[in-house]
């Protein structure tokens, strides 16, 4: 399961303003990671990483519109041929954008599938003329009247128990929208925080929290938007509503966990939790994510595996990548090549046997491209070409990042360290371009569609 834009402070074992008391139930029967990171701060390449189990410079899903690459196995297809059942729910965001049905071709190879690409916001009503509707695996659309986050958990509910009917072993994934932007939750989880107050980090600066969507487009100009005028250039406001969209979340994970407990596979499945990326929340006076501060690249990272450790709040190093060698591990199946991971699982039984010395995560779009490397002390962050660095942290010391080592010659053998590390685990990125025969031959029925996330 896993939420998108979710930051690493958002779960009330970390942040007491936070409600989520499920999230919390799967931490006190597992592992807690608060070391963990995004291999790629984005929607769709955090997607591309997950279902390959390789970074972004090789699995080459550069952004949201990029489609899985082929020639890759991904995590479904591998199952598939072991005897998996396997079944998608929720946002995709590979191949495509807005509504409309996922061609086969596109769905990783999920045998079972009920999702939309991206499509942001609730309110049915104008000006948003939106529609929370899914499509399923035979290009059926369905429609529904309720909030989009408890429509995906009533559904993966649905769909754990089809899978689990058949016998055979399962692997079931299930993508939350929520609490990406638009900060819309429903009103029983916006009355929870009304009177919250969130405190403000040493990191944080004044920002318009307030960001526009393209599917459906927002109405311009911006103070026209219903969601301006709730939180336009209002952090605390948005904070709140953010988090009750986490809450919202929390309340559709608890429903998962009560169906894999009645349908008696409680004792039998490994769980995982995350996220896509974080939210910065005016951290460093920035917003939304695409960075590699701890707000932006640090997630979320909850597992519980029969048998394994409970309630272990762990420091060790965890990474997006790590998901797809771990369900390999935990499924009995031989680690296939090309995997830029570890396997987590043997930490799970026994809480010593780390994972990760060291995680990597990387931007590749735009005018500031970068790759960063975090290991237990430090971290670094270069340009995407050159390896120039751009920025060094003591994690333990200064975990908000307010002091810059790059420069301090009592740090230069540990940029340059880290920078071999880059330079030995990651590889030039081709060109990011979409060209519209590309996007033609990937997806033509979406080769007019607009936006992005």
């Amino acid at each position: 399961m896993f939420s998108d834009q979710q930051h690493k402070y958002a779960l009330g074992r970390v942040t007491r303003e936070f409600v989520t008391p499920n999230l919390d139930r799967l931490a006190d029967t597992g592992v807690l990671f608060e070391n963990a990171y995004s291999p790629n701060p984005v929607c769709g390449p955090y997607r591309g990483c997950l279902m390959t189990g390789q970074l972004t410079c090789h699995c080459r899903v550069y952004d949201n519109c990029w489609p899985l690459p082929d020639g890759v196995p991904t995590m479904a297809q591998v199952l598939n041929q072991a005897g998996y059942e396997t079944s998608y729910v929720g946002k995709w965001h590979l191949g495509g954008n807005g509504a409309g049905p996922i061609p086969e071709a596109l769905r990783g190879g999920f045998r079972h599938f009920i999702g939309y690409q991206c499509y942001n916001g609730f309110d049915p009503a104008p000006p948003y003329s939106n529609r929370v509707a899914f499509y399923d695996e035979n290009n059926c659309e369905h429609v529904y009247d309720r909030h989009r986050t408890d429509v995906t958990a009533d559904l993966a509910v649905e769909r754990l128990e089809a899978v689990a009917r058949t016998g055979r072993p399962f692997f079931l994934a299930v993508s939350f929208q929520a609490p990406h932007y638009p900060e819309q939750p429903g009103a029983a989880y916006e009355a929870m925080y009304e009177n919250v107050v969130f405190p403000r980090t040493e990191d944080e600066e004044d920002v318009d929290p307030y960001t526009p969507t393209f599917s459906p487009y927002s109405p311009r100009p911006y103070d026209g938007c219903p969601d301006y005028r709730r939180y336009g250039g209002n952090m605390q406001k948005y904070k709140q509503l953010y988090a009750g969209m986490v809450s919202q979340v929390d309340a559709g994970v608890g429903r998962i966990l009560d169906a894999l407990h009645r349908l008696g596979h409680d004792e039998d499945t490994l769980v995982i939790y995350t996220s896509d990326h974080g939210d910065m929340q005016g951290s460093h006076g920035l917003k939304n994510k695409c960075y590699p501060h701890e707000k932006s690249a640090g997630v979320p990272f909850l597992a519980r595996c029969p048998g394994g450790v409970r309630g272990l709040m762990s420091r060790a190093l965890v990474s997006g990548v790590d998901i797809f060698p771990t369900i390999l591990e935990a499924a009995g199946i031989p680690r296939i090549d090309g995997l830029d991971g570890h396997s987590f699982l043997p930490y799970l039984q026994d809480g010593k046997s780390e994972p990760d010395a060291y995680v990597i995560s990387e931007y590749v779009l735009h005018d500031a491209p970068w790759r960063m490397v975090r290991t237990p002390r430090w971290k670094l962050t270069v340009s995407m070409r050159a390896y120039a660095p751009v920025s060094l942290y003591d994690m333990e010391a200064d975990p908000y990042e307010m002091h810059d080592l790059k420069d301090d010659p009592a740090c230069r053998s540990v940029v340059q360290a880290l920078t071999g590390i880059l330079r030995r685990d990651t590889c030039e990125i081709g060109d990011t371009r979409v060209t519209p025969e590309m996007r033609a031959a990937w997806y033509p029925a979406a080769a007019s569609s607009d936006g992005n996330s």
